[in-house]
């Protein structure tokens, strides 16, 4: 279950910076070099609060994935630690 919740992790993540860099390669077509660069700095911009939000919920099964493979590697070690007492 594991290696199944790394893959997932990895996969999840490979296809969210995926979206993202064809997200710009589109901004980039569509409005021209000057026109796709200030639209990727707006986009981007920390100050853009709905595109962080928009980025948490896209990369959020990736986080919590990787908190439940750590929830599962620590309950993993205590259980061990107790059996080898």
């Amino acid at each position: 279950m594991n290696r199944a919740l790394k893959i997932f992790i990895s996969v999840w993540i490979a296809i969210a910076v995926i979206v993202n860099v064809v997200a710009i390669a589109g901004m980039f077509m569509h409005d021209g070099f000057w026109g796709g660069l200030a639209r990727v700095q707006d986009t981007f911009s920390p100050f853009n609060i709905f595109n962080w939000i928009m980025e948490v919920i896209l990369f959020a099964p990736a986080i919590l994935a990787s908190m439940w493979l750590e929830r599962r590697k620590s309950r993993a070690l205590e259980t061990y630690l107790k059996q080898a007492q």
